[in-house]
């Protein structure tokens, strides 16, 4: 049993250095921090919406190479040969492992605008902070599987990083509004809460789908890396 648990942490600690190495977590620690900067606030209510804006970019530049990382190598052809299932669990061993990281980074952030920029105080402070959270984390489920598809479907790494970012370009522009009000999926920022405004939460609800439906959709590492190989040939 002991010897399982340990293979088990072996596993776990293997993915989170291929997942998130070193220049991964300076860099995003390094972003939020002069986000917290030059970003300027006013009132602590406007410090969720800009986090959950944010650090979805953050996400999908990060994550979009979550499926990708043993191509150059060669070390795909070693996972390829993996049952599928063992391959979809290491795939979400690496979502996890992301996301968890990301949610810190997201809080890490709120604490910085709070400290850097000493908002207006309204007295409700706990209350904003779990409200911003929660709209963050269905921000990242979302960009941390839509670039992995992309990247999937197309094969290029870049690419997906480029569709993303268009993505996340049109979601937070004026023309988002146009949308119906489950895919605006930043209208958290433009809401009232105060005026008990929750309309916001279908577009999260609706970026928990488009996340879980695009990790389904990735699969394995078989069917991604096989066609990458046979298109670069």
């Amino acid at each position: 049993m002991y010897k399982d648990l340990e293979e088990k942490e072996g596993i776990e600690m293997k993915e989170i250095k291929i997942c998130l190495p070193p220049y991964k977590m300076i860099c995003a620690f390094f972003f939020i921090f002069i986000l917290a900067l030059v970003r300027g606030v006013s009132a602590v209510d406007e410090i969720g919406p800009t986090i959950d804006t944010y650090i979805a970019l953050l996400t999908l530049v990060l994550c979009a190479d979550t499926c990708y990382q043993e191509i150059p190598g060669g070390a795909w052809e070693i996972l390829a040969i993996k049952p599928g299932k063992m391959q979809r669990r290491t795939i979400m061993r690496r979502f996890a492992v992301q996301f968890v990281f990301l949610f810190c980074v997201a809080a890490a952030g709120y604490g910085m605008f709070y400290l850097l920029q000493q908002p207006f105080i309204a007295g409700r402070e706990p209350s904003q902070f779990l409200t911003a959270m929660a709209a963050t984390a269905a921000s990242i489920v979302m960009f941390e599987a839509v670039p992995v598809f992309f990247t999937k479907i197309t094969g290029s790494l870049w690419g997906s990083v480029g569709a993303s970012a268009v993505l996340w370009f049109f979601l937070i522009s004026s023309n988002a509004v146009k949308l119906p009000a489950f895919l605006q999926i930043f209208a958290f920022g433009g809401s009232n809460m105060e005026a008990g405004d929750m309309s916001w939460l279908s577009g999260k609800a609706a970026a928990l789908v488009i996340g879980a439906v695009c990790i389904w959709a990735v699969g394995d590492f078989g069917r991604h890396t096989v066609r990458k190989k046979k298109g670069c040939r």
